[in-house]
C-alpha cells in the first residue's frame, strides 16, 4: 500500500508512526528544510482539558505516541483587571515546539523510519492520483477550504516571542482583559530559567491590529521581560466535515482539530494522526474513529461561545468564584471532567434561555 502524508508537524509523523506499526512505510512530504515549527515556543498541556485522562499517558498508551515534556505544571497564576488568583497541583506539562533537540517535532522525527523528503512543496490532488491514500497534515486550512469541507469558526492572531527573565519552571502565567485580549488570553510558559515565552492570542484579522493590542498588553501589565525575538502568525479555528475526501483524510488542523476555546491543538492533533494511520491500515471508518474528539470539540466550542460574551467584570468574577476553598480544589485538584458537566450545563441552560424568551 501506497501512503503519502503532507507535513512533517506533530500530526503527521504520529500517522507515520502508527503506519510503521501496521508494516505500512508512507512518504512523508515536507516543505520546510526539516521537521518543526520555524521558531521554538513552549506550549503548555493541561489535565484539565482531557478529564478523566491524564494527557500524556493516555496519548502514549492508548495511540502510542511517547512525548517526553521539559516539565510539570504546577501552579497557573491568572490574572484579570482587578483580581489574581494562582492554583496548585498537577495541573499538566510543558512541552516544547520547533528544532530544539528537547522539542515534540525532533523526539517524533527520531523514532520515524519513513521515508523525508524535505523542501518539497506538495500538491495534495497531485498526488492523490498517485498514491492509494493521501494524509494532509500540513498545518493549514488551505487544502480543507479548497474542498469545500471547512469553515471558520475563530480567527485569531497569536503574537508572542521569546523573553528573557526569571522564572519559575513549574508555574504557567495567564491574563484576561478584554482592553487587549478581547475575548482572548495571554499566557507564558517556561522554557529555561531565565528564557520563556510570551504570546498574546487576539480574535484580529489582520497583523496591525493584532500588534496593537500586544503593544497595549505590555504597556498596560508593565511586563518585567526582555522581549529577544516576535513572531505573529495566523491561530484560525475551524470545523471540517467530512474529514476524509476520495482517498484523502484530514488530520491536524487541516482536520479543524484546534480547540476553538483556548487554541490548543498539538494532543489532539497527534490523535487524529494515529487514527488517520488506523483507519488506512484496517480500513475503518475514519470519521467513526473520530467520534470522541468531535464530541470533545463540541464541548469546547460552547466554552467559546460562552467566552465571546465576556466583559471584564464577568472575568473578575470568574477569578473570584474560583478562588474560594472547596471549588477551587473542585476543578484543579480531581479528576472530574468540569469542562464537559460545565458545558452540557451551558448548553442546556442557554436553550432553556431561548425558550423563555420566545414566551
Amino acid at each position: 500500500m501506497q501512503v503519502a502524508i503532507i507535513g512533517a508537524g506533530p500530526s503527521g509523523m504520529a500517522c507515520a508512526h502508527e503506519l510503521e506499526m501496521h508494516g505500512i512505510s508512507p512518504v512523508v512530504f515536507e516543505k520546510r528544510h526539516r521537521p518543526g515549527e520555524l521558531f521554538d515556543h513552549c506550549a503548555a498541556v493541561l489535565q484539565l482539558f482531557t478529564r478523566p485522562h491524564d494527557p500524556l499517558r493516555h496519548l502514549r498508551e492508548k495511540f502510542g505516541v511517547d512525548i517526553r515534556p521539559i516539565s510539570n505544571v504546577k501552579h497557573i497564576t491568572m490574572k484579570s483587571p482587578q483580581k489574581q488568583v494562582t492554583v496548585n497541583g498537577s495541573l499538566g506539562y510543558f512541552v516544547l515546539r520547533g528544532h530544539d533537540p528537547a522539542s515534540v517535532e525532533s523526539q517524533l522525527y527520531k523514532k520515524m523510519k519513513s521515508k523525508l523528503m524535505t523542501n518539497t512543496q506538495a500538491d495534495y490532488l497531485e498526488l492523490s492520483r498517485h498514491f492509494d491514500y493521501v494524509v494532509v497534515a500540513d498545518g493549514g486550512y488551505n487544502s480543507s477550504r479548497t474542498e469545500g469541507i471547512w469553515s471558520l469558526v475563530y480567527p485569531t492572531k497569536l503574537v508572542g516571542g521569546t523573553v528573557i527573565g526569571k522564572f519559575d519552571l513549574s508555574t504557567m502565567n495567564m491574563w484576561v482583559d478584554t482592553s487587549y485580549s478581547k475575548t482572548a488570553y495571554a499566557y507564558l510558559c517556561p522554557i529555561e530559567p531565565k528564557r520563556a515565552f510570551l504570546g498574546l492570542v487576539v480574535p484580529e484579522r489582520t497583523t496591525e491590529e493584532a500588534r496593537n493590542h500586544w503593544e497595549k498588553f505590555w504597556e498596560m501589565e508593565k511586563l518585567p521581560y526582555d522581549l529577544v525575538n516576535e513572531i505573529v502568525v495566523e491561530h484560525n479555528v475551524g470545523f471540517v466535515y467530512p474529514h476524509q475526501v476520495g482517498n484523502m483524510l484530514f488530520v491536524g488542523v487541516a482536520g479543524g482539530f484546534q480547540e476553538p476555546f483556548l487554541g490548543f491543538g498539538m494532543i489532539s492533533s497527534m490523535k487524529t494522526g494515529v487514527l488517520a494511520g488506523r483507519a488506512i491500515a484496517s480500513g475503518k471508518s475514519y470519521e467513526d474513529l473520530l467520534f470522541q474528539l468531535k464530541q470533545d470539540m463540541l464541548h469546547s466550542l460552547v466554552l467559546r461561545d460562552l467566552f465571546n460574551e465576556v466583559k471584564n467584570d464577568h472575568l473578575d468574577l470568574m477569578l473570584r468564584s474560583i478562588s474560594i476553598p472547596g471549588l477551587k480544589q473542585f476543578i484543579y485538584n480531581t479528576n472530574i471532567d468540569v469542562i464537559r458537566i460545565g458545558t452540557a450545563a451551558a448548553a442546556h441552560y442557554k436553550k432553556l434561555a431561548g425558550v423563555f424568551k420566545k414566551r
